[in-house]
């Protein structure tokens, strides 16, 4: 076994220098046929290589470090190339916001880097959290109160809404006509909001018990995939699937038993696998039409991007590149005015009701729409467009707030590892 062990070990960084290397060709393919400036490519190498150096000594941060390396590098290299433009003006290489982007990312890697040795330090000073056991970890009565309280919310909007054939009409009215004017859950944000998080709520009271049969495990996962349907994907959110899922894995391999590397590549694979196929329910298109995908994602969408449907599940879905451009390119216009912390404020007041708070803060959305509405092709009046916390933090705090977001990744990252026990900090 450690013989097995030992030359996957070996094998991993000549797989790592071949795909590096893989993507450096590409880019100086892209760079040879003029599709790649000459300071992009450079940029990129700079970020690919700073994300690279942070050293990743938890399963957590080897994960980070794959993610990033998309999120930073390939994804945004990918629409740059392709120059793909999905309901938002994509800014030029050659523009300052753009290259600046690169560089906040650079400088904010570094500083993430260095955040995490400082509480690397405090990790090892601290012999109450190295001793701290995942088993141990028990159940309050708060929790089920909690998790009666989110399936009553999600019960109760199955019946005034009129069940789940209903709502599913409501949510194909609602693609016939505008995502942003016809929300069905309109004045059901607090009732929402619980009803969302009960597949989580459900899945801590099964597990985290005394009696852990494989039964109940299975069960407990199980349900993470029908109570998340009823509350997110019903209405088109694959977000409450997919990001169920790896919470509650996390929560598992915490607090219950480690999950091995293999597990975790399957379910990462079955989780990437389950938000691909729910791309038709997301565009409205019927799953007996799917060999005409494509051209159907094109009439409906009305884009023509390189990769179809593919370009869109890419560059919008899983990367935040061109929306944190142009909120960088406004915020770096003179007399704008930064948001400092007021529409996070409205964030967490979003779930308490207008009747009780008639005057509270709005929410995040009002300064985003107003940064791309000139930019926006489909001319809402509220987009729907994600900007990353990154991006939050920058429209709130300025560049301050884009570094500030590094940090406070570095330090969940941190927590969470010490909740684990710490052991991989060594």
């Amino acid at each position: 076994m450690n013989g097995v062990r030992a030359k996957r070990r070996r094998a991993l960084p000549f797989l790592w220098l071949l795909l590096g290397g893989g993507a450096i060709a590409c880019l100086f393919a892209a760079l040879y046929h003029g599709d790649a400036e000459t300071l992009t490519v450079c940029l990129l190498l700079l970020v690919a290589a700073s994300i690279w150096w942070i050293k990743a000594d938890s399963e957590l941060l080897r994960l980070w470090r794959l993610f990033a390396l998309a999120y930073f590098c390939v994804l945004p290299a990918g629409q740059l190339i392709a120059r793909d433009e999905i309901y938002l003006t994509l800014l030029p290489e050659q523009n300052s916001a753009t290259i600046t982007w690169f560089v906040l990312n650079i400088a904010g890697i570094w500083v993430m880097n260095f955040w995490l040795l400082a509480m690397r330090r405090k990790c090892r000073a601290s012999a109450a959290m190295a001793a701290m056991c995942p088993s141990a970890a028990v159940v309050s009565r708060w929790v089920y109160g909690y998790a009666v309280l989110a399936l009553a919310a999600l019960a109760f909007i199955y019946l005034k809404l009129g069940g789940y054939a209903q709502i599913v009409q409501l949510y194909a009215d609602r693609l016939e006509t505008s995502v942003t004017t016809n929300d069905p859950l309109e004045g059901l944000g607090v009732v929402q909001a619980f009803a969302n998080t009960a597949p989580l709520w459900v899945f801590v009271c099964v597990t985290l018990r005394p009696w852990r049969s494989r039964l109940i495990r299975i069960v407990a996962f199980v349900q993470l995939i029908v109570l998340g349907w009823l509350s997110s994907g019903v209405f088109g959110n694959r977000q409450g699937i997919v990001f169920v899922v790896l919470f509650a894995c996390l929560i598992y391999h915490t607090f219950v038993v480690r999950i091995s590397r293999r597990a975790a590549k399957i379910i990462g694979i079955c989780v990437a696998a389950g938000g691909l196929a729910m791309l038709p329910l997301k565009f409205g298109i019927d799953y007996s039409q799917i060999g005409s995908l494509s051209k159907n994602f094109a009439d409906q969408r009305m884009l023509q991007l390189s990769m179809g449907p593919l370009s869109f599940f890419l560059f919008r879905d899983l990367s935040r590149f061109d929306v944190q451009v142009q909120a960088l390119d406004s915020v770096s216009k003179p007399g704008y005015t930064l948001a400092m912390g007021r529409s996070l404020v409205g964030g967490m007041a979003a779930i308490v009701p207008k009747a009780i708070w008639k005057d509270k803060p709005e929410t995040f959305a009002r300064e985003k729409s107003d940064i791309v509405r000139e930019t926006e092709t489909n001319q809402s009046d509220e987009t729907t467009l994600l900007f990353g916390m990154p991006g939050e933090f920058l429209v709130n705090f300025g560049i301050f707030g884009y570094l500030l977001s590094f940090i406070v990744l570095a330090w969940m990252i941190a927590k969470i590892t010490m909740m684990g026990g710490g052991s991989s900090w060594r």
